[in-house]
């Protein structure tokens, strides 16, 4: 499992949800899920930015 931080993801619908928010892809680098960022999260890796969802 990889975790990676956003300043904001934009979602399939091009919804904005505004972050920090923790993007969790599988080991392919596939997406399974997000959360937001409520603090310190052992593992996770600042990418900054946008992350857009694509279908």
């Amino acid at each position: 499992m990889i975790k990676r931080a956003y300043h904001r993801i934009v979602t399939y619908d091009n919804h904005v949800v505004d972050g920090p928010v923790v993007v969790v892809f599988n080991d392919e680098l596939k997406y399974i899920d997000y959360h937001l960022l409520q603090g310190e999260e052992p593992m996770v890796e600042w990418i900054g930015g946008s992350f857009k969802m694509f279908q």
